[in-house]
């Protein structure tokens, strides 16, 4: 009976070991994403930016 009880306690921890390996490549996928969208994002802002400035010199002119 403990040889049982010990290894159904291995199998459960060996299966939270996985998951939380699994969540930490999700967490880092996620992180990559994040600092890819923030670029993204950055980018459009400077394009706008940009625009508005012409059209601030149009309206100016």
């Amino acid at each position: 009976m403990p040889n049982e009880l010990l290894a159904n306690l291995d199998r459960k921890i060996q299966s939270l070991i996985e998951e939380v390996e699994l969540l930490r490549l999700e967490v880092n996928e996620l992180r990559q994403a994040k600092s890819h969208l923030e670029q993204e994002r950055s980018d459009w802002e400077t394009s706008v930016k940009g625009l508005l400035s012409k059209f601030e010199q149009i309206e100016n002119a």
